[in-house]
């Protein structure tokens, strides 16, 4: 246990002494505080009924969990892809310390600064403790527990993302995606099927205790999204906790597996270009890909931006093929909830529905952009392939236009992919037609606000990793 220390000595002081930390910190506390003295009675009026401190309360509670999924995430996924990137975690596979001990050590570490985060909480709590009508220990111990239990879960998931990743934006990127798929898209389908009978409705009900968002909606006293006047008896509380444990120590057994030499040393084959292969192979690939990933593409057109198919063809999922396989897990998934349109609005009705795939959409959109978007010259400049656009004829207009229209098209073909959901809709009853192309002119200003402030914070950093988190955090 005594490299266990010397390790989390080490990964919380670095982590303390970083700047953006300390900054995180003093704006957490300054807008939970902020939050609780905007809604501070201003009259002598006592609230008998306590439904004001049960507002604040609930606002709180919301406002600390999306805390707790944007920040807590971000720092074990990109500072173990650092140590891997910097070889500093050979000198740690090197030493006499155990995988365990390493392991241990960074979680504690990392577990301290997350309670270093709900305690800058404590001030706008005691304050909204103070308006009544609040259990100490029912309430806020409670809200406390869970937050801190899915701040361990996202630790762990964390640093698993990080064995796996490359690069300190993949890692991110992939982080955040699986945050999302565990707050959100597993709560999804128990709205869908809630009150019905059968497997898949049981399914859906044990599927929504891996979330935190339906348990911190039971512990604020809400009622459940789309429940329809529906009593909720299980308790969802002590639910996540016996499920986000589990699927804590399940990721932590596959990350202590994964923490040895084959981190530093990941070998990957190159592949043959399908232009050194025989005629008859050759023939062969064109029949069968659409897209054949291994052909050598051809020049780039005078007519097309340069920097545009740059993007294209150097980022990565950008390249055609992985575009394609986009565009169809989209349309798929549409699809679905097309299907799910169909047979809930027997029993829910089309707004209901049509609002659930919106929030899925909106979800989708704020996920995927900043991924793609918030690397425009942040990683140029940490590449050190800026300097080599300023050397180029190419004006500054005609680059920004390019990277722009990379996202702008990926966006798009995600967009189209969904429309067939919308369709469905407004056949089933034309009069929303006129809601519908509203949606869609909402959905597609969202699109456009989401990758103009990601390219935005892009420009103001020198390190993809950080403009990333900085335009999940404003988004």
């Amino acid at each position: 246990m005594t490299g266990c220390a010397s390790i989390v000595e080490r990964e919380l002081l670095s982590l303390l002494r970083m700047k953006p930390t300390l900054w995180l910190l003093i704006l957490v506390a300054l807008a939970f505080t902020a939050a609780v003295l905007l809604k501070w009675p201003s009259s002598a009026t006592a609230d008998l009924s306590g439904s004001q401190a049960r507002t604040v309360f609930r606002g709180l509670a919301f406002s600390m969990l999306v805390a707790v999924i944007l920040i807590v995430p971000a720092y074990p996924a990109t500072g173990l892809i650092r140590e891997v990137r910097r070889r500093t975690m050979e000198l740690l596979l090197n030493s006499p310390l155990r995988r365990t001990e390493i392991f241990l050590g960074k979680v504690i570490a990392l577990a301290g600064f997350a309670a270093l985060l709900l305690s800058v909480t404590f001030p706008a709590m005691a304050c909204c403790y103070a308006m009544g009508a609040l259990s100490p220990t029912d309430d806020v111990l409670q809200l406390y527990l869970l937050l801190a239990v899915a701040s361990l879960e996202l630790i762990v998931l964390g640093l698993l993302v990080g064995t796996f990743a490359q690069t300190a934006e993949s890692g991110l990127r992939w982080v955040y995606g699986a945050t999302f798929f565990l707050t959100v898209i597993v709560a999804m389908p128990h709205v869908f099927l809630q009150g019905g009978e059968g497997l898949l409705a049981e399914t859906a009900a044990k599927l929504r205790t891996l979330s935190p968002i339906p348990a911190v909606i039971q512990l604020t006293g809400q009622a459940s999204p789309g429940g329809i006047g529906m009593i909720e008896t299980q308790n969802l509380v002590q639910s996540y906790f016996f499920s986000a444990l589990l699927v804590t120590a399940a990721a932590a057994v596959v990350c202590i597996r994964r923490l040895n030499y084959s981190l530093l040393d990941r070998s990957r084959s190159q592949g043959i270009i399908t232009d050194d292969r025989s005629a008859a192979q050759r023939a062969v690939r064109r029949v069968m890909y659409l897209v054949d990933p291994q052909k050598r593409k051809a020049g780039i057109p005078r007519f097309l931006n340069p920097v545009m198919v740059k993007e294209f063809r150097s980022r990565q999922f950008g390249r055609l093929h992985w575009l394609l396989r986009l565009v169809a897990g989209c349309a798929v998934l549409s699809l679905l909830l097309t299907l799910a349109t169909t047979m809930g609005t027997l029993d829910w009705g089309v707004e209901k529905v049509g609002g659930i795939m919106i929030v899925a959409q909106v979800g989708l959109i704020l996920v995927l952009t900043p991924g793609l978007s918030s690397g425009m010259i942040a990683g140029e400049v940490e590449s050190g392939g800026w300097n080599m656009l300023r050397s180029t004829p190419l004006g500054a207009l005609r680059v920004i236009t390019g990277k722009l229209s990379s996202v702008t098209i990926t966006l798009l073909l995600v967009l189209c992919a969904s429309l067939p959901g919308y369709g469905i809709i407004m056949v089933i009853k034309p009069v929303l037609q006129t809601q519908v192309t509203q949606v869609i002119l909402s959905m597609a200003l969202t699109a456009a606000v989401a990758m103009l402030t990601s390219a935005a914070v892009s420009s103001f950093f020198r390190s993809t990793a950080t403009a990333t988190t900085v335009s999940y955090g404003l988004l």
